[in-house]
């Protein structure tokens, strides 16, 4: 597993190495990749890559990274150790053990860093210097008490011992190795798990059934005894955990340390204090069916898809504390869902079931039939042949992480792994979060996109995938030809000479096209050869430059990060005028142009439900926003919109048909669910409803 893990690392990182925002440096590359990782398994949030070395005197100063916990109030910076310099590729990635003596010296120079960072001896830092927006974090952290904690990285091992010889520091500290990383970010196994009770524990389990749906699917409520449970976690891990969207996360979070605290001094009363465990199977066996109860004999296909953290705290209370289970009982609710219908309702049921721990919202979505449809085009869509690669090449979705790595690793042989590298090139893979910032770019939405990628995803499986067929050939076109927009502006970022807030700038910069050009953009040219008529690039260098200037002069006293969050830094952008020699709108100046998700010629039907939201006054909008968000009684993204029609209301200009019709949706179900204004009459509200009716 350890090897697996870090052969994917390794070609991640390799992937990423001619990366401009990384500088070139695989050091950099591996930081990204380890903080990836971390952050799809909910550890941390919008982790930041920011190299910063300080050599001067007696001082020695590093850092590599940083990620800010809004929830637990606390600032973790992360220095990386590179345990496999001399691995290539080509090599048995094997894992090295990292001496003690490096572990110390890696924190020392850290907090180092946090120390001198703090009297102001890097203040004269450049503004465009990645590291540049940390200090500021760091500051702000120490105005307001925030905790500040201390993390290494590494693709080595760290031994126990060194581990526990930490010296002591105000700052807490944390190790992040390999078999640690394993551990919590690792792949799973794909195994199906059958668990026969009476066969295994000499008892089956009591439980209340009721009758299965039209569909199937049944719901059964049991408990299960907690060393059962630790039980079969040890026996099978986390192939137990397939379709979690969490990997354990050890002890250090509030909840499992609440869950260690029960086991250890109360554990008769873990039955009333947890919310238990959501459990799936494929099929049950039944024995002594009697009036809605019986006993479970056995399961097939078992899962589960809630309670992980649960599950893996009682058999590591058990196995390391040596925790007596004997009165732990554990309630469980286990769906028993049909094999076709596992891969639609099983995420659901993880969704909705789970309010211990966050969740990275791009986790549900992997099996979505949206993103399994891209990836069969993937491996099926050929590009034309060029002097580099005669016979074409792939742009590879990984739908789900590791999949490219899996995939190289199964070549067998260095000429297969040649083979699959000059058809799938790595830097033609594309992930779930990348499609959503390219997308939601194009759809002039910067601020959200910079809102970082958990949440952009969010909003693009949201406000996006719903209201869209499967995708076919065309779409899989559009979607690798935003992909070469977007990669091209950021390659054009670093040779132009710019460092630093490249993400907020090109995300901004597309958007501004994405306006000059009325969303539409030459796809068959572009797909043809790959790369960007001569006229877009021309105005990419202008839009950076001028956006660039733009973003950093925030409004005073705001953070520049904080800022492009803010559809007020949209509209700031907005107004910013660029000589382009670009032509707008449908005379995009280029040819044999295709549409983006651009819009069609607006219909009659159209038209009325954009005439009659207009008749809504920018207050009622505004009204609606401020009432969501204090009552939470619509999703975000409508809250959103709803604010965003005011402000479109409010200077005179009229919403776009989706606009319309998904502010009129929500216009009627904010005053459906309460939402009153003295402005907003019934008459109004009928109209609406009557226009959306007509557009079906």
């Amino acid at each position: 597993m350890s090897h697996q893990f870090l052969h994917s690392v390794l070609c991640d990182a390799f992937d990423r190495a001619h990366d401009p925002e990384l500088g070139g440096l695989r050091l950099n590359s591996i930081v990204a990749v380890l903080l990836e990782r971390l952050e799809d398994a909910s550890v941390v949030s919008e982790p930041q890559v920011s190299y910063f070395r300080f050599e001067r005197g007696n001082i020695s100063a590093e850092v590599h990274g940083w990620a800010v916990d809004v929830e637990d109030d606390v600032l973790r910076l992360f220095i990386c150790i590179d345990a496999t310099s001399e691995v290539t590729l080509g090599d048995d990635a094997q894992p090295v053990t990292v001496p003690k003596d490096q572990v110390d010296r890696a924190f020392r120079r850290l907090e180092s860093f946090v120390r001198h960072a703090l009297a102001g001896k890097f203040d004269a830092v450049e503004e465009s210097q990645p590291v540049a927006d940390l200090l500021r974090v760091l500051q702000a952290s120490a105005s307001q008490g925030q905790s500040v904690e201390l993390h290494l990285i590494t693709t080595g091992v760290v031994s126990d011992r060194a581990a526990a010889a930490l010296s002591d520091s105000e700052l807490r500290r944390e190790v992040w190795d390999l078999t640690r990383l394993v551990r919590i970010c690792g792949s799973i196994s794909d195994g199906s798990i059958t668990i026969d009770f009476e066969e295994r524990f000499g008892q089956t389990l009591p439980c209340l059934v009721t009758k299965p749906d039209d569909e199937g699917v049944q719901v059964l409520l049991t408990r299960i005894p907690g060393q059962m449970l630790a039980d079969i976690y040890n026996d099978y891990r986390s192939a137990l955990l397939e379709r979690n969207v969490r990997s354990f996360l050890q002890f250090n979070g509030k909840v499992n340390k609440g869950i260690r605290d029960t086991l250890k001094t109360a554990p008769h009363r873990f039955l009333p204090y947890n919310n238990g465990l959501s459990t799936t199977a494929s099929s049950v066996v039944l024995a002594g069916v009697n009036n809605g109860t019986a006993q479970i004999r056995s399961l097939a296909d078992f899962q589960i898809v809630n309670g992980g953290q649960t599950t893996a705290s009682i058999a590591a209370a058990s196995r390391r504390d040596k925790v007596d289970l004997e009165h732990v009982v554990v309630p469980m609710k286990l769906t028993v869902v049909p094999p076709e219908r596992l891969q639609g309702l099983v995420p659901q049921i993880s969704k909705f079931a789970n309010t211990q721990n966050r969740i990275q919202e791009a986790d549900f979505f992997a099996n979505a039939p949206w993103h399994i449809a891209l990836e069969r085009l993937s491996r099926n869509t050929w590009t034309s042949s060029t002097p580099d690669a005669p016979r074409g090449t792939r742009w590879f979705y990984e739908r789900s992480r590791g999949q490219y790595s899996d995939e190289l690793a199964a070549q067998g042989t260095p000429a297969g792994r040649r083979k699959f590298r000059s058809e799938n090139p790595g830097s033609q893979k594309f992930t779930k979060t990348d499609v959503a910032k390219y997308w939601l770019s194009w759809e002039q939405l910067p601020h959200t996109v910079s809102l970082g990628a958990q949440k952009c995803f969010g909003r693009f499986m949201e406000s996006v995938v719903p209201r869209r067929p499967e995708p076919d050939d065309a779409e899989f076109k559009r979607v690798v030809s935003l992909a070469v927009l977007f990669r091209t502006a950021e390659s054009l970022y670093g040779e132009m000479g710019f460092t630093g807030y490249r993400a907020q700038v090109i995300t901004y910069t597309i958007a501004r096209l994405s306006h000059h050009l009325g969303k539409r953009l030459p796809v068959a040219e572009i797909w043809k050869s790959l790369t960007l008529p001569d006229e877009i690039m021309a105005a990419l260098r202008i839009l950076i430059t001028g956006v660039r200037e733009v973003l950093l002069k925030p409004p005073a006293g705001k953070n520049l990060t904080e800022w492009c969050k803010k559809e007020d830094c949209w509209e700031t952008v907005l107004k910013r005028q660029f000589e382009l020699s670009l032509a707008a709108g449908e005379d995009s100046g280029t040819s044999g142009g295709s549409e983006v998700v651009a819009s069609d010629a607006t219909t009659p039907e159209q038209q009325a439900v954009i005439d009659a939201v207009c008749t809504i006054d920018a207050e009622v909008w505004l009204s609606i926003s401020s009432w969501a968000k204090q009552t939470a009684s619509l999703l975000p993204w409508q809250r959103s919109l709803a604010y965003s029609i005011g402000r479109l209301r409010g200077g005179g200009r009229t919403p776009s048909v989706k606009q319309a019709k998904q502010g009129g949706i929500l216009l009627v179900e904010a005053a459906r669910v309460g939402f009153r204004h003295d402005s907003l009459s019934s008459s109004a509200l009928a109209s609406i409803a009557g226009a959306l009716a007509r557009l079906g």
